[in-house]
């Protein structure tokens, strides 16, 4: 299983340590060396907190290539709970400062129990096998 190298390469392209994403994914440090060396597997559980955290498919980290080829990803709506406007207002500005994907729009809403809701919908009219993390592919 590739599952190992692929989330060392995911982390290294990122410019992070084993540290930063053992407290993202709350684990210990041990864990990702041992998932990363191939000695242990992350949890199934674990796998999709692992590719949102990288922006990647659960395929992906698990090393299934090919399918259909023919699928195209349009776009997609994203919904974050985030501690206050002003963070929100925040993200905003960093997705829109992004070139892939392209943010089409957002909304800032506050739910009712007082907290904040960010809306964002990107825009990415790609195939997936020409994703930016395929170009990266070992």
């Amino acid at each position: 299983m590739k599952i190992g190298s692929i989330i060392r390469k995911l982390r290294l392209q990122s410019g992070i340590t084993q540290e930063q994403l053992s407290n993202a994914l709350a684990v210990s440090v041990q864990t990702i060396s041992r998932w990363e060396t191939s000695a242990n597997y992350p949890d199934l559980e674990m796998l999709p907190l692992i590719a949102r955290y990288f922006r990647v498919t659960t395929d992906y980290l698990l090393g299934i290539e090919g399918g259909n080829n023919n699928m195209k990803l349009i776009k997609t709506v994203e919904t974050f709970e985030v501690p206050s406007r002003e963070e929100a207002v925040s993200l905003v500005k960093k997705f829109s400062s992004e070139k892939f994907p392209v943010l089409l729009g957002h909304k800032i809403t506050e739910n009712d129990d007082g907290a904040i809701i960010l809306e964002v919908e990107k825009k990415f009219g790609v195939n997936l096998e020409d994703m930016p993390w395929k170009a990266n592919q070992d």
